[in-house]
């Protein structure tokens, strides 16, 4: 995994961390007491004073920040026409055979909801799908 997240992000223009991997420096970091390691609760303790004159305060202390796809902005801006006329069509769910037509249109209304609650997770899954299926066997 670390190489082709090396090559994608290379490709893309993006600087990803990757993890410190030498297992001397594994094997080192094992051998430390925790509080070494973890203070007030605060992972990273030796790495984040390792860096802590290079990094502005606020970056040192800051929490843990995801990182998220926006899939659902997506769904409900610039991948809507593609979902209703290509992916998930009502006519070419019909046609497959394979879901059932009501209840990807109930998936499509809850997605376009005020609260999409878990479909997001389930539409990802199906557009990925319905791609393969339209590269792959049509």
């Amino acid at each position: 995994m670390l190489v082709k997240t090396d090559l994608m992000s290379m490709a893309n223009s993006l600087e990803v961390r990757v993890p410190f991997l030498d297992y001397r420096l594994v094997n080192f970091l094992f051998s430390l007491p925790s509080e070494y390691k973890i203070k007030d609760g605060q992972q990273k303790r030796i790495l984040r004073d390792a860096v802590a004159h290079l990094l502005p305060q606020e970056v040192i202390t800051r929490k843990k920040q995801g990182f998220e796809v926006p899939l659902l902005k997506w769904f409900k801006s610039e991948l809507r026409s593609s979902i209703e006329s290509t992916w998930l069509n009502d006519e070419f769910i019909e046609r497959q055979g394979i879901f059932d037509v009501q209840q990807i249109k109930g998936l499509k209304m809850q997605l376009y909801s005020s609260n999409p609650k878990d479909v997001v997770a389930q539409t990802w899954g199906l557009i990925v799908f319905q791609h393969w299926y339209k590269k792959n066997m049509e």
